[in-house]
């Protein structure tokens, strides 16, 4: 099924742009939106080739649009092209200059050459033209976490977090704007998401971070029975169960405190 599905959306989209029609009673996807959204499902369904030659199809038609120009750039950072990316990125906010998604883009380039200072600036950036995007301030916690300036990542994940709850659980890496979701310290990422998770009360998500930070053996998790931020789900009869089978804590680390 995984293969047809791949094969099913190159056929549409080679159909939409090439075909006159399917049939009369069923014609083909013919505006340009819904053939964005035929290459679309081509880049998310890691159909890179076919998305780049449907991306460029759509772009001979309209060369200064933005959004074909970071999809583009997106589809080369998939393929770790990165120089490529960097350019259509460019060429997105060249052709519109407020494009916010594009400077996200960018930082996430810096980012996954663990440039964090520079990526937390593109970041920063990218807030200030709209603030109201969930992945901008998950991108910049990681920048920050990267630069192990905890407090700041906190803020920026209870931002993330406050805008859409979902942010830390999805995946999916293609579309206008990319996620970040590699960290060297897996265990610290884990815990700090718990406790972002644990002050607003979500029970059912800060557990689940909790124990992914405890199997990869963060070893300041015995904080969680005494950090403030876990307050409102401790009296949780799961979390109590979680913290009453912990280990003893064997060294502490003062910075994860912060």
């Amino acid at each position: 099924m995984k293969y047809f599905g791949r094969a099913f959306w190159a056929l549409l989209f080679c159909l939409a742009v090439q075909a006159p029609c399917w049939s009369q009673q069923s014609p083909p996807p013919t505006s340009p939106i819904q053939k964005l959204i035929a290459v679309d499902r081509l880049l998310e369904e890691k159909e890179y080739d076919d998305a780049l030659r449907g991306y460029q199809e759509l772009l001979a038609s309209d060369p200064n649009n933005a959004q074909i120009l970071n999809r583009i750039g997106n589809t080369y950072q998939a393929l770790h092209r990165f120089h490529d990316a960097k350019r259509y990125y460019d060429r997105a906010l060249k052709a519109d200059p407020q494009f916010a998604a594009a400077v996200n883009n960018i930082g996430c380039l810096y980012y996954n050459d663990r440039r964090y200072g520079t990526a937390a600036r593109q970041y920063r950036r990218a807030i200030k033209m709209d603030s109201s995007i969930a992945s901008f301030h998950s991108n910049l916690g990681y920048a920050y976490l990267g630069e192990k300036k905890y407090k700041e990542m906190m803020q920026e994940f209870s931002s993330a977090v406050t805008l859409d709850p979902a942010i830390f659980d999805q995946h999916n890496r293609s579309g206008a704007v990319m996620l970040e979701r590699s960290v060297e310290d897996r265990g610290a990422f884990y815990f700090y998401v718990a406790k972002t998770y644990g002050q607003l009360g979500d029970t059912e998500r800060c557990l689940d971070y909790l124990k992914k930070a405890r199997d990869e053996h963060f070893k300041d998790i015995l904080l969680v029975k005494t950090d403030p931020a876990f307050a409102p789900v401790r009296p949780n009869p799961a979390v109590k169960e979680f913290m009453d089978a912990l280990p003893p804590l064997l060294k502490p680390n003062p910075s994860s405190a912060e």
